[in-house]
């Protein structure tokens, strides 16, 4: 059944491949032409064709798709990593290519499928194998003479050209207006620091001021943050939790709240919080903490997955319960990486602490959006290298600690 699994996903990914291509360049065409037929806003949008046209359009990307893999291998064979080969394992013939390609058209309308050897196989004399080790055979031909190397062309290129459009990049403009950006540079490398130690009376909050309520916005948060982790970390290790079916649900549920948790964005929490506490510092250690609970308990979680299962296997033979196995078999072998990821996260988390600021959330970030807002670029760039000094300095202490611990 393995080579029926990677029929039908290599498949499913060239079938995928070749649709974004197709879709791909047609958006690509509709966003560089001048005369639009939609509204000039969109981005994405699905070309207006009959049913017919539509099933046209189906029909030609499976004949790309079968065609490719008939004289591939394609790029989702290659990815999968098989091949055709012949009976006695040669290079196919030209002609058993063709028969194949025929011949999965019917397989195809027949609905006819064995496992061990598809109809189309069969017919072909030709059977799928997996690629051969590198430095086995002799030199192949150039990628641009492959059909799996072609294709990967194909989406690269489409994908950057895409990125390129979409995201609207102007390199004339980057260059032709870089002179109404010396009023901001003039003042970042003129920094004034005249509210290092002594409140700005309009925010009442000195540099110092702010720069500690970040640090400590981000130490209480990791360290809570951490606190909460360590046990729910288990809980997300498929190799301690998921031990039947109740050990799966809470490995589901578990591992769907750090991804749900770590995919919202510390400004959003910010914003939540802000409104829900008010805003200050408060609203941004709430923000830190909760980002913090679900990143490093992913993180957490992995490295108990890959633990060595030599100790856990020994402690279980002893009769020992689940909570004696994590604590004397699983515990020793994480704690030094749990301790490199605390620090490393402090260390983001007084990064992230100025970007919440944006949202409410206090510290110094508040000072960086205060003066941005007010366009005294020589006060933001007094707060700017306060701050990175202090990421400096916290970025040779945590890379030594952390250096020490692992």
């Amino acid at each position: 059944m393995k080579f029926l699994r990677v029929r039908l996903l290599s498949f499913i990914l060239d079938l995928c491949l070749w649709a974004y291509l197709l879709y791909g360049g047609f958006t690509l065409h509709y966003l560089n032409t001048r005369w639009r037929p939609w509204r000039p806003e969109e981005k994405f949008v699905a070309p207006e064709l009959s049913p017919l046209g539509w099933a046209l359009v189906v029909l030609g990307i499976l004949e790309v798709v079968l065609f490719t893999r008939a004289f591939g291998p394609s790029l989702g064979q290659r990815i999968f990593g098989v091949r055709l080969v012949g009976e006695g394992g040669g290079k196919p013939s030209f002609s058993q290519r063709w028969l194949y390609f025929f011949a999965s058209h019917l397989a195809l309308f027949l609905l006819w499928f064995d496992p061990e050897r598809p109809f189309y196989e069969r017919v072909s004399r030709l059977r799928l194998a997996p690629l051969p080790e590198p430095g086995t055979e002799g030199p192949g031909p150039r990628w641009y003479f492959t059909t799996h190397g072609l294709s990967a062309f194909l989406f690269l290129g489409l994908t950057l050209a895409l990125g390129w459009r979409l995201t609207e990049i102007d390199l004339r403009s980057f260059v032709g207006k870089a002179s109404k950006s010396l009023r901001i540079w003039r003042g970042l490398i003129n920094p004034d620091f005249r509210y290092l130690f002594v409140p700005d009376p309009r925010i009442k909050l000195s540099f110092i001021d702010g720069l500690v309520q970040s640090l400590y916005m981000a130490l209480l948060a990791t360290i809570a943050g951490t606190a909460v982790a360590f046990p729910l970390s288990f809980l997300g290790a498929r190799n301690i939790a998921a031990r039947g079916p109740i050990g799966w649900l809470v490995y589901s549920l578990t591992r769907g709240f750090f991804n749900v948790f770590r995919a919202v964005e510390s400004t959003y929490w910010a914003a939540i919080f802000a409104i829900w506490v008010g805003f200050g510092p408060f609203a941004g250690s709430m923000a830190l903490f909760i980002h913090t609970i679900a990143a490093l308990g992913k993180l957490f979680s992995e490295q108990v997955e890959h633990i060595d299962p030599g100790p856990v296997e020994a402690v279980t033979a002893t009769g020992a319960n689940l909570l004696q196995v994590v604590r004397y078999a699983v515990v020793p072998q994480v704690i030094p990486q749990f301790l490199a990821f605390t620090i490393y996260r402090w260390d983001i988390n007084l990064r992230m602490a100025t970007v919440v600021a944006l949202v409410g959330g206090g510290g110094i970030g508040r000072l960086i959006f205060e003066y941005k807002d007010d366009l005294q670029w020589q006060l933001v760039g007094g707060v700017i290298i306060l701050f990175m000094i202090t990421v400096w300095i916290m970025d040779y202490v945590s890379g030594w600690v952390r250096e020490r611990i692992v």
